[in-house]
């Protein structure tokens, strides 16, 4: 598979109903509606009732970050234990590749977070915080306070494991979907979660799964389909005598 074969199958489709979305989004303001309905579902006057929720607060957003991290030291230690079992040694680069794609994904993500604007809802004036709404492709009044939610940074810990789709493509093909259903769900879990507690808008834990995928995608490529590419290029070349 070339790469541009590959970035057609796994890159481009994906990508352009993920601008096809945002672009409904930002044209039917659908982020601060949906926000707005949210907040009136909860009885909120002047702040959101379930930020510090046990269920949103507590369960769902520092125990659920506590599980990615925990599943990553696991990845970890299975990297280690790789090199003493060799039931576990087959699927080593298997292991580290969802490692490096994991973080690869949660550092983009809050990369994004220090370069943009954009606030959470509960910063915003009419949920009762301090500053304006602003859009990803607006700029900004002169002197308006600069927001740092932006991408979804919890729902990036669960959608970065979109990634274990392609270890399992790798390993269990037929379990593959499984994979990415997990990522994807454990994404969604604690993106609403966030977004219920008004730390996030629907785009940004849409803008977390776009960078989650790409880079996992980009990266699976990298460790799995270029070295293989470049031998077959290498033989291809030496039969033909070239």
């Amino acid at each position: 598979m070339t790469f541009i074969s590959f970035i057609k199958g796994h890159l481009l489709m994906p990508l352009l109903g993920f601008a096809v979305l945002i672009l409904v989004l930002e044209l039917t303001d659908a982020d601060i509606n949906v926000a707005r309905i949210v907040f009136n579902w909860q009885g909120g006057i002047d702040s959101w009732p379930l930020r510090g929720y046990w269920l949103t607060e507590n369960l769902l957003h520092v125990a659920g970050r506590n599980l990615v991290i925990l599943l990553a030291l696991t990845l970890l230690l299975a990297v280690g234990f790789s090199f003493r079992f060799d039931t576990i040694r087959p699927y080593r680069k298997g292991l580290i590749y969802l490692f490096c794609s994991v973080l690869t994904s949660v550092l983009l993500v809050r990369v994004g977070k220090n370069v943009t604007h954009m606030t959470c809802p509960w910063d915003v004036i009419e949920f009762g915080g301090s500053m304006m709404h602003s859009s990803l492709f607006a700029r900004l009044p002169a002197g308006a306070t600069f927001g740092q939610c932006f991408p979804g940074g919890h729902s990036s810990g669960g959608f970065a494991w979109v990634a274990t789709y392609y270890v399992l493509r790798e390993y269990y093909p037929r379990y593959a979907k499984t994979g990415l259903l997990f990522g994807i769900l454990l994404g969604i879990v604690f993106g609403v979660a966030q977004e219920l507690r008004g730390a996030h808008f629907l785009s940004h834990d849409l803008w977390s799964l776009a960078i989650a995928w790409t880079s996992a995608s980009l990266l699976y490529y990298g460790f799995f389909l270029w070295n293989y590419n470049i031998k077959i290029h290498k033989t291809v070349d030496i039969t033909c005598g070239c």
